[in-house]
């Protein structure tokens, strides 16, 4: 529009100054369609530029999309990952805890039966004594308890069971002398 209100211009300007106006309108006509054309292919090689940095631009777009996208795959494979783990430790968790648990009921039964067997201990052994005594002695046996009686009395009457006191000292001491200290 400009260009147009220029060439008018220029027009008039020549038919004022007593230019041939043909003649110069020609020529201003075509030096007007040679600027606009290269206004033209100036303005194409612009939009030619805006529209591969367009594409340019699309293009990274879709690949950073496309990235976005295997990233957060990526992160939902180790969050699948971490939740199988989480899983297998809650497992390993509750064998543990059932673990202690059964150790812990083992540990007091087996404690239990220790002490029963410490309260039995002493009752095995009087039913024992008295299974004994409820059943005949053998000759053997009876032999044996003879021996050792004799033998006992034999010896207790080969020396005397208590020493002789002696009588220098159960004499009364003294006055002048003192007792012997304790």
């Amino acid at each position: 529009m400009k260009r147009l209100g220029l060439v008018i211009g220029i027009a008039a300007g020549c038919a004022l100054a007593g230019c041939s106006t043909d003649e110069r309108l020609a020529d201003l006509a075509q030096q007007v369609t040679h600027e606009q054309a290269a206004q033209n292919e100036r303005m194409a090689e612009a939009s030619q530029t805006v529209a591969q940095g367009s594409q340019q631009l699309v293009e990274a777009d879709a690949q950073a999309r496309r990235e976005l996208i295997d990233l957060q795959h990526e992160l939902r494979r180790d969050q699948a990952g971490i939740a199988q783990q989480r899983d297998v430790l809650e497992v390993e968790r509750r064998e543990v805890a059932q673990a202690r648990h059964k150790e812990s009921l083992l540990t007091s039964g087996l404690t239990a039966v220790g002490m029963l067997l410490a309260a039995l201990a002493p009752l095995v052994l009087a039913a024992i004594s008295l299974i004994g005594l409820w059943r005949e002695t053998t000759k053997e046996e009876e032999g044996q308890v003879l021996i050792e009686e004799l033998a006992h009395c034999v010896l207790a009457e080969q020396r005397p069971l208590l020493p002789e006191p002696d009588r220098s000292r159960l004499e009364t001491p003294d006055e002048d002398q003192q007792p012997p200290p304790f």
